[in-house]
C-alpha cells in the first residue's frame, strides 16, 4: 500500500450511497472532510432519487446521479455510463452491494473504496450473541476506515445537512402561526419506524403526548410519513391549537426545515433521529430490537437513550423486523411511559 503524502490527491470523487434516510445523513462528516483535504476537487454523490433532497443542497457537492428504478433514463445502466466516462479519479463506495459493486467495477476510476460493514462480526453478535466487537465503532467512523490509507480521519464536527432557503422560507410561512410564540418551547416527536420492532408501543407516545399537553406550557410537532400519519390519527389524542400533526404532508427537506424549530425531538431508532442529530438537536431516542454494537446510536452531544439493556435476545436484527421472533417484543413493551417522560424533562430542562 502507498504512503498517504504518496498519492496524488484526487481532483474528481465521486461518493456512492443509495440509502436510507440514517445511512445517507451519517455520510456527511466524510464530504466535509473530502473537500477540506482537497479543496480543489469536485465531489460527485450517487443517490436512491427518493432521498436526494438530502444532499441536493449540500455547498460541497457538484453533481447528483438520482438512480430511479421506475425509469429507463436514470437506470444503473445509463448511470454507469456517465460514471465511466468521468473517469474519476476516486469512487468512496459507502454502501458496498450489488449495485455499488456494478456501478464501480470498470468504471475507470483510478482508486476505489469501500465501506468496512463487519458483517461477519454482526453475524455473530445477531444470531448467537457472541458480541467480538472488542470496541463500538459507529457507522460514521466505519465510512472512514476505508479512507485511512488516504490519511483522512473524523474531525468530529458531527453531521450535517443543508436546505435551499426558498424551503426555509416556503415551511416557515405555511406554519407561521404555529411557529410565532418564541417563548414556548416545541417538542418534536417521531412515534413511526420503518420497521416493527423498532416502533415503541403506540399507547406509550399516546400517554407521553397527552402528559406533556396537559402538563408543560410546550407546542408539539408530530413528524413521520403517511405510514406513520395513520398510525397518529389512531392515537386518542388531546387535539389542541399546541399540536401540529405534520406526518406524510413534507418532503424530506421540508421536514428537515420544521424539525430545526423543536427544542427536543423524542424519536424511535428511525432516519428522522439521525435528521435531529444533523440539526444538533436535543434528543431522547427509544431502541428496541438493535443495540450499540451495530453503529446507529445517535450521534448528538444532549442525548438520552433508552433501552431494555437486560435482554439477552437483543440485537434480533441489524435493521429491523417485522415481529418479534420470540413473540413477547419485551425491548419495547417494558419500556414505560414514565421513563420517556422524566427523559424528556430532563432535557428539556437543560440549557
Amino acid at each position: 500500500m502507498k504512503k498517504a503524502s504518496s498519492i496524488k490527491p484526487p481532483l474528481k470523487i465521486l461518493i456512492i450511497r443509495l440509502s436510507s434516510i440514517g445511512d445517507i445523513i451519517l455520510t456527511t462528516p466524510i464530504i466535509r472532510v473530502l473537500k477540506q483535504k482537497f479543496p480543489n476537487c469536485t465531489i460527485d454523490f450517487l443517490i436512491k432519487k427518493q432521498f436526494s433532497e438530502l444532499v441536493d443542497y449540500h455547498p460541497f457537492i457538484n453533481n447528483v446521479y438520482k438512480f430511479d428504478s421506475q425509469n429507463k433514463k436514470f437506470s444503473l445502466r445509463k448511470i454507469k455510463d456517465k460514471i465511466v466516462q468521468e473517469n474519476y479519479d476516486l469512487i468512496v463506495d459507502l454502501h458496498k452491494n450489488f449495485r455499488s459493486y456494478y456501478l464501480s467495477i470498470g468504471s475507470g476510476a483510478k482508486k476505489i473504496v469501500r465501506y468496512k460493514k463487519f458483517i461477519f462480526r454482526r453475524f455473530l453478535l445477531i444470531k448467537f450473541k457472541l458480541n467480538l466487537f472488542k470496541k463500538i465503532i459507529p457507522v460514521y467512523k466505519r465510512y472512514f476506515l476505508s479512507l485511512l490509507q488516504l490519511n483522512i480521519f473524523y474531525d468530529k464536527l458531527g453531521l450535517e445537512v443543508f436546505f435551499d432557503d426558498s424551503i426555509k422560507q416556503k415551511i416557515n410561512n405555511k406554519y407561521a402561526a404555529f411557529l410565532k410564540n418564541k417563548d414556548q418551547k416545541i417538542l418534536g416527536i417521531a412515534p413511526g419506524a420503518s420497521f416493527f420492532t423498532k416502533r415503541w408501543k403506540a399507547e406509550g407516545f399516546e400517554y407521553v403526548i397527552n402528559h406533556f399537553i396537559e402538563n408543560h406550557n410546550l407546542k408539539i410537532i408530530l413528524f413521520g410519513n403517511g405510514s406513520d400519519r395513520e398510525l397518529i390519527t389512531s392515537l386518542n389524542i388531546r387535539y389542541t391549537h399546541k399540536i401540529l400533526n405534520s406526518a406524510g404532508e413534507l418532503s424530506l427537506s421540508e421536514t428537515g426545515v420544521l424539525m430545526d424549530h423543536c427544542d427536543l425531538f423524542l424519536t424511535n431508532d428511525s432516519g428522522l433521529l439521525h435528521l435531529a442529530c444533523a440539526l444538533k438537536k436535543k434528543v431522547v431516542a427509544i431502541f428496541g430490537n438493535t443495540t450499540e454494537e451495530l453503529g446507529f446510536f445517535p450521534l448528538t452531544t444532549d442525548k438520552i437513550i433508552i433501552e431494555n439493556k437486560n435482554l439477552l435476545c437483543r440485537p434480533c436484527s441489524h435493521i429491523g423486523r417485522d415481529s418479534c421472533p420470540k413473540n413477547h417484543f419485551k425491548c419495547m413493551k417494558d419500556i414505560k411511559p414514565d421513563t420517556v417522560i422524566a427523559a424528556v424533562e430532563k432535557l428539556l430542562s437543560k440549557n
